[in-house]
């Protein structure tokens, strides 16, 4: 689950976290974690650190009382001096700022039942917290991990998806490393959130066993320039170690395994996306990903991932509301290669190339325009998906699956879910299912 669009909004959050965290402070029996055991801070001493930091904040204030009323003509030298001393100041400031006031701890969580065909029916719960930190105006760095129960229930797993650091180099580009949010499409960088995201399950292509990548290990740069009164143009680009190609696993022989961080070899995947906004609540884009997949020893295998995205988010008069019109489609395209060549996993040998494609297309109505408070939280979603992999492959199969659903908005940020999906796969039996979900941010 990647939570990547809390970045945006992180600067004017920590300056209310920093407030609050100044406002009330810490019982004097708390340590700061930075304290060894036993080096506790009473009260007077903190309070002394608050009267200092007070008198400071009144001095520069004093400052910049008195070179605001400067004649224009003073003297350069003294500015000059000026300027130190408030320098300074502000230094000592921010030295007796809380060492938390630029951390903000987010993210999200999930509830849910399904009941599939053909399959025990099971309830589920997920969290994943997001913490954030700002060391400077510039720099931003970011961790995040899924809790989730097991689909056996033997325990609790823990997997990380974020661990980042990025700066701002100027107001059109941003570079960074670590384990980041691919932006292959749309759907993982800014979608799949389940306060977010409108369905209670991910679409066939994005989730397990899917086409598209998540998280990877690597370096990015990321940027955006005006084009026009109305128009943006955003960009992306990366370098990381990308997906490996499966070639032990006789159930999932020829497919890319997108979960496993460490490269299979010495080469790295390329690619990036290159988004339009014609207008704001409008965005076009196209992705591209080129990668050797193979591990060492196995005959070179190159993969091609391209995808196209949409999406526009209209308000409409005559329906008194607003539409969500999503759709995304993802190609993928790995070399000819023989498997299991010796037949040592009884499945071989097999030569086949891997032609891929999958993707969705969605479409919500939700009356925000009308004067029923009950109505208006009500949102109507449905969304098309459609998975095809090689039927000569284990792992091959053609899938398509209709959706639909009713969701009720308890606040923006709090949504319980219902749908239905219509199933049909070949090979393998028909997964119809019901699926309930309450989604919400921390």
């Amino acid at each position: 689950m990647n939570k990547r669009l809390f970045a945006a909004a992180s600067a004017a959050i920590s300056v209310l976290v920093g407030a609050a965290a100044f406002a009330d402070p810490a019982p004097a029996t708390q340590p700061s974690a930075s304290m060894a055991p036993g080096d506790y801070v009473s009260r007077a001493e903190y309070e002394r650190v608050l009267q200092n930091q007070a008198a400071m904040q009144k001095q520069l204030d004093q400052l910049n009382n008195q070179r605001a009323h400067d004649p224009p003509g003073n003297d350069q030298a003294a500015n000059d001096e000026l300027d130190k001393e408030m320098q300074q100041l502000k230094d000592a400031v921010d030295r007796y700022r809380p060492g938390l006031e630029s951390v903000v701890i987010a993210g999200d969580g999930e509830v849910g039942y399904t009941r599939v065909n053909h399959t025990d029916s099971t309830f589920d719960a997920g969290l994943s917290p997001l913490i954030l930190w700002s060391p400077t105006d510039r720099i931003l760095i970011e961790g995040a991990f899924d809790l989730g129960l097991r689909s056996d229930n033997s325990g609790t797993d823990i997997d990380l998806t974020l661990a980042d650091i990025s700066y701002e180099v100027c107001d059109h580009f941003i570079i960074g490393g670590g384990l980041f949010a691919v932006p292959f499409g749309q759907y993982h960088n800014h979608f799949d959130p389940p306060w977010i995201n409108k369905f209670p399950d991910d679409p066939l292509v994005f989730g397990d066993g899917g086409l598209a990548p998540g998280s990877e290990v690597g370096v990015f740069g990321r940027g955006a320039v005006a084009v026009g009164d109305d128009s943006k143009l955003t960009y992306d680009v990366y370098v990381v170690n990308g997906p490996n190609l499966v070639t032990t696993d006789a159930t999932a022989l020829g497919s890319l395994n997108f979960t496993d961080s460490a490269d299979l070899n010495d080469d790295k995947a390329v690619g990036g996306r290159i988004g339009f906004l014609p207008v704001p609540n409008m965005e076009l884009g196209y992705s591209l990903m080129f990668a050797r997949v193979n591990p060492d020893g196995f005959e070179n295998v190159n993969a091609l991932l391209q995808a196209v995205d949409f999406n526009y988010r209209p308000k409409v008069d005559a329906i008194e509301g607003t539409l969500d019109l999503r759709a995304e489609w993802v190609w993928s395209n790995t070399d000819m290669a023989t498997y299991d060549s010796t037949g040592g996993l009884g499945v071989g040998p097999l030569t086949f190339a891997s032609y891929s494609n999958g993707g969705y297309v969605q479409a919500c109505y939700r009356p925000t325009r009308v004067s029923n408070s009950f109505l208006r939280n009500l949102e109507l979603v449905s969304r098309f998906e459609l998975l095809q992999t090689p039927l000569v492959s284990p792992a091959g199969v053609h899938e398509q699956r209709w959706t639909f659903g009713v969701d009720y908005w308890v606040t923006p940020t709090v949504v319980f879910k219902t749908a239905y999906e219509i199933d049909h796969r070949n090979p393998g039996p028909d997964q119809n299912a019901i699926l309930l979900q309450l989604g919400f941010q921390l």
